[in-house]
């Protein structure tokens, strides 16, 4: 089994040039804003900032702490930090981001079908709405995670792994009780959102059907698999808590959750032609190609 040196290494080999990633085509749509002026990208934007928000609470409880000593530079930021900072709040952030990032792919999942079912409609109510609609979406979980405020938890030095932990007295079951079913019912609906909005893109003309349609069907590939296997191990894990094996799915999940939250930017980078351009044309690559987003509006408009 790998070292938790090892484990955090890893994780950094790929999260860095994520965030970067991140960063970039997140000022590249704020720069050139004209361009990339469609309900898409500010949900992409929205996406984007609670990824980054997750990987950040994810990096403080399950990266940084297993690499961290009693004596390290980086110990400070929790030998009396929870003096400082409610870390109840971090728990609670723990399970309730992954309410917003199921349903918010679920939610681009519903922006793709909508927009495809009829442009002209729906459009102006995805820009118009999104942000509040992205609002409702983070806080509409706490109906759930407000009872991780109700346990306090605690920062603890582990001597043997010379690592800190933050440890509450929630029973993980209660943790799941509400979240797994959750995560099913809005993993089926993503499921069947894009399996209709397949269907849709089958009744364009085969021309503009054959390019979309491809990178239609591998984004969704990715993201459905991902989340199906997010929630697989979280089942596995609760019912089986017992067992020897739920500190081995422990150990995984932190990598499926980081598949789901950092693969959105290379998502993006492949697949937009102009994404590409504007980026190095930002940075002072030149380029030669004129690229383009292949925008399909609807089989109605």
């Amino acid at each position: 089994m790998l070292s938790a040196k090892m484990v955090f290494f890893a994780s950094m080999c790929y999260s860095l040039p994520s965030i970067i990633l991140y960063c970039l085509t997140m000022t590249v749509i704020f720069k050139y804003g004209s361009t990339f002026n469609s309900s898409f990208f500010v949900l992409y934007l929205y996406d984007s900032l609670m990824n980054l928000f997750t990987y950040t609470v994810g990096f403080y409880m399950m990266r940084l702490n297993s690499v961290t000593c009693e004596d390290c530079g980086f110990s400070f930021l929790y030998k009396n930090a929870a003096d400082y900072f409610p870390m109840n709040f971090l728990t609670a952030m723990s399970y309730h981001m992954a309410y917003v990032q199921y349903s918010t792919t679920a939610l681009i999942s519903f922006n793709r079908m909508t927009v495809l079912w009829n442009y002209k409609f729906f459009e102006p109510l995805w820009k118009r709405f999104t942000w509040l609609i992205g609002f409702i979406v983070f806080a509409l979980p706490f109906i759930d995670t407000h009872r991780c405020f109700y346990y306090k938890t605690d920062i603890q030095y582990n001597n043997e792994t010379e690592s800190y932990a933050l440890v509450t007295p929630m029973p993980i079951s209660d943790n799941f009780e509400y979240l797994i079913p959750a995560m099913v019912i809005i993993t089926l609906i993503s499921v069947g959102v894009n399996v209709h909005s397949l269907v849709t893109l089958r009744q364009l003309k085969s021309q503009k059907r054959n390019h979309v349609e491809n990178n239609f069907i591998f984004i969704t590939v990715i993201t459905c698999f991902v989340q199906f296997l997010g929630c697989f191990l979280s089942v596995i894990r609760v019912m089986w808590a017992n067992n020897p094996i739920s500190g081995f799915l422990a150990s995984i999940l932190p990598f499926v959750s980081d598949s789901l939250t950092l693969v959105q930017p290379w998502l993006l980078f492949a697949f937009s032609t102009l994404m590409r351009k504007k980026m190095k044309e930002m940075i002072g690559i030149p380029s030669t190609k004129n690229g383009s987003v292949v925008i399909v509006r609807s089989v109605t408009n």
